[in-house]
């Protein structure tokens, strides 16, 4: 068996070891508003606060008059015997009918109608969608913790009843309590429905606004080619987006209307136990607060290893990835045990530090439920001596324990949730190194990055009408690195040019290429270029390919295009590929594509594409190294008889033909550039 270095683990443990941080809540927040407001700054952030209490608010002044209103149907639809368990309710309203209160709140409700109104209309539809939840969610919790606490009067007369030995009552009791759970149960579903869809409505904007910003300005090529920019290594960008994000919405909005939930049934039950003793309340402040900090202490080192288990599985689960997207050449180069012990090396590794979650979980674990069971037993303790005196009744036991639970619960909140916090922070630091790389809080992500979004160079618009790449006194190093490819390089090229660049390997042939597109940047010199929309092309040795139809192969990367039949027919025709479309049931076929097609069918699809687009200039990365020479030579008789120029990279005496000059290079960053007719292959 293949062990796993301890001391991977022991790194990346003691590089995330300062991460419950002011940093990883400033994550936190740059992450949360952009979805609710326009920014993300400590402006943004007060404007946030304030329309959350602003939404408070509101949500209050429905619920008070919901209660009115509902208290009023059932003063009006119940005798007066079945009431009795409504007396809580309809004292409420009466202080509140006869009282200034309900008009205060009503007052502030407006005027917090008034304030999200008016700082909601300057904001997208989806964010003015976002509030509406916001309301819609502590309105229906609000409703729920009243009849919670309304639960709790109907439990203590049933417990009274029953000690009591009332048969009368205690079948009133019984029915009235099975009634009030079935008006409960709409309640809590709808209030359960609202508060899960704002988290889906959530991660559909914030997924889309990652997606855009991942794919667009080529950051996907950034964190392929460099590993990310701000020096914030980016590990598995598809997980984070596809599941971290789906974690982080869901489990934010989980806590956050949890926590809400818990404060405001502390409050409502607080008063409960005021009413029957004021130093149960100060016991279970001081008891929930001393055991919630112990255990925060402890199992403060979770959350930082919850960070680095979602990576080690990340990282396994990408060694898995990497054996299926290249089964063929493993297969051939039988490989086998050299991916079973990767594989197994990034699985126990996993394994290693879930060992350390469990250990460190089973403590917080175990201190949380002591805790808890605390909680049945503190009742009896605190009411033995008022309840054997003979002034409470047993039901108030009942009644105590349920508002003890709860006003523990709220004090308790990290404890509870100690193991959702830890992985809450831990996605959010994984989507925070993420999204250093664009605006976050940009809405036009949301809708994709443009077509016309191309690798032309800034300064593309200085070219000549007829150029198309121009390059003066360049000198092109591999980015983060020393290492010079190309050393004060000069040259022109217009549509009519057709350039040939040889060289040994790892001299700097591809990269060249690269530095046409505007991909790689210049260490010192002027490059301009231009873009897809302005006819350039670039053609790599194995095309992208992907499942689909016919018609989305031969039309990418603009696939919205129309295409005709006829049109497909007569363009695989040309290509050689007639076999394929004759086998395709139609050109809108779904096929996998990457399966079906040969390396060197891929290649004719893209020329296929080149013609398709009318390119203007294609840059041709041995694109034809999988091809026959008669195929070879059809296809850069296509391109001429376009009227194309092309830059080809290549290896092969045959490509001499279509070409009118040579530029070789040599691995020390020197180069020369030769008549097509006068260059010999060595």
């Amino acid at each position: 068996m293949v062990l796993p270095p301890s001391s991977r683990l022991v790194t990346l443990i003691e590089h995330d070891n300062a991460f419950m941080t002011a940093a990883g809540v400033k994550d936190l927040r740059q992450l949360l508003l952009p979805f609710f407001v326009n920014g993300t700054d400590r402006r943004s952030f007060r404007l946030f606060v304030g329309l959350l209490v602003s939404s408070v608010f509101v949500a209050l002044g429905l619920s008070a008059w919901t209660i009115v209103l509902v208290n009023g149907v059932l003063s009006s639809a119940l005798p007066a015997d079945w009431l009795t368990g409504l007396s809580v309710m309809r004292s409420f309203v009466d202080w509140g009918l006869s009282s200034a209160a309900l008009t205060w709140i009503s007052g502030l409700a407006v005027l917090a109608s008034a304030v999200l109104v008016w700082f909601c209309r300057g904001m997208t539809r989806r964010r003015q969608g976002a509030w509406l939840y916001v309301v819609g969610a502590f309105w229906l919790l609000l409703i729920a913790n009243a009849m919670l606490v309304l639960f709790s009067f109907f439990l203590k007369d049933l417990t009274d009843a029953f000690v009591d030995k009332k048969l009368a009552e205690a079948r009133r009791s019984l029915i009235q309590v099975l009634v009030f759970l079935l008006a409960l149960a709409p309640v809590i579903f709808a209030y359960s429905y609202v508060s899960k869809s704002l988290a889906n409505y959530w991660r559909e904007a914030m997924s889309l606004r990652f997606l855009g910003g991942y794919l667009g300005d080529r950051y996907f090529y950034e964190i392929s080619s460099s590993g990310g920019g701000l020096g914030v290594v980016v590990d598995n960008p598809d997980q984070r987006i596809s599941q971290d994000i789906e974690k982080f919405t869901t489990q934010t909005s989980e806590l956050f209307f949890r926590l809400v939930m818990s404060v405001t049934s502390a409050f409502s039950f607080a008063f409960v136990l005021i009413s029957i003793n004021a130093w149960i309340l100060l016991f279970v402040v001081i008891y929930a607060s001393v055991s919630s900090g112990l255990i925060a202490f402890i199992g403060r080192k979770l959350v930082r290893l919850n960070y680095v288990q979602l990576k080690l599985d990340a990282d396994f689960r990408y060694a898995l990835v990497r054996v299926r997207d290249n089964a063929e050449s493993i297969a051939f180069y039988s490989g086998e045990k050299g991916e079973w012990t990767r594989s197994v090396r990034s699985l126990l590794a996993a394994i290693q530090n879930q060992y350390r979650v469990i250990r460190l979980g089973a403590v917080v674990n175990s201190l949380s439920q002591v805790y808890q069971n605390m909680g049945f037993i503190v009742p009896y303790v605190l009411l033995w001596s008022v309840y054997f005196k003979g002034e409470i009744q047993f039901g108030v036991f009942t009644q105590v324990s349920q508002a003890l639970a709860v006003v523990m619960g709220a004090f308790s909140f990290i404890v509870e949730n100690f193991n959702e916090l830890a992985g809450l922070l831990s996605n959010t630091r994984r989507l925070q190194e993420l999204g250093h790389g664009f605006d976050q809080q940009s809405v036009d992500f949301e809708s994709g990055p443009p077509l016309d979004n191309t690798t032309s160079t800034a300064s593309s618009t200085l070219l000549l009408p007829e150029r198309m790449v121009q390059v003066e006194e360049v000198t092109l190093r591999i980015p983060a690195a020393e290492r010079t490819l190309v050393r004060n390089l000069s040259l022109n090229l217009d549509q009519n040019s057709r350039l040939l660049i040889v060289g040994p390997s790892g001299c700097g042939k591809t990269s060249l290429l690269r530095l046409f597109c505007g991909l790689w940047p210049a260490a010192t010199g002027t490059v301009a270029s231009r873009g897809l929309q302005d006819g350039l092309m670039f053609v790599p040795q194995k095309p992208y390919v992907f499942p689909g139809s016919l018609r989305d192969q031969l039309l990418y990367p603009d696939t919205n295009q129309m295409l005709g039949l006829d049109k497909i027919q007569n363009l695989m025709e040309s290509v050689s590929l007639t076999s394929v479309f004759d086998h395709a049931e139609s050109a809108d076929e779904q096929v996998d594509w990457p399966r079906v097609l040969s390396v060197g069918e891929q290649q004719r699809i893209a020329f296929a594409r080149v013609l398709l687009a009318e390119a203007r200039f294609v840059l041709l990365d041995e694109s034809t190294s999988a091809l026959d020479l008669a195929t070879e030579r059809a296809a850069y008789r296509l391109l001429r008889d376009a009227g194309t120029g092309f830059v080809s990279v290549g290896h092969r005496s045959s490509l001499l033909e279509y070409h009118d000059s040579v530029l070789e290079l040599d691995r020390e960053g020197g180069w020369r550039l030769i008549d097509a007719r006068d260059y010999v292959f060595a």
